[in-house]
């Protein structure tokens, strides 16, 4: 299993188009880091397991993810796709 670490940000709108592209073989570790617009709730409603990361900023997100993780192997991804 591959862990996909994917820090949100008020990323409700975007994120079931990109959880729902993740292919078999792939768990999305969605970092919610204090969305306003339910991305938290989005993202389990879509089968991601959701990390909650109070600390604001991208590296904060990321790092959470980090240690959310049990993968031999984890990657990056935008909640909007464009990484």
């Amino acid at each position: 299993m591959i862990d996909v670490i994917l820090p949100a940000l008020d990323e409700a709108e975007a994120i079931p188009h990109v959880l729902g592209a993740m292919p078999e073989g792939y768990r999305a570790l969605v970092v919610d880091n204090g969305s306003s617009d339910g991305t938290a709730s989005v993202a389990a409603e879509h089968g991601a397991e959701v990390v909650s990361e109070p600390r604001r900023g991208f590296g904060a997100a990321c790092y959470a993810g980090l240690l959310a993780s049990d993968s031999e192997v984890v990657c990056f991804m935008d909640c909007d796709g464009s990484l």
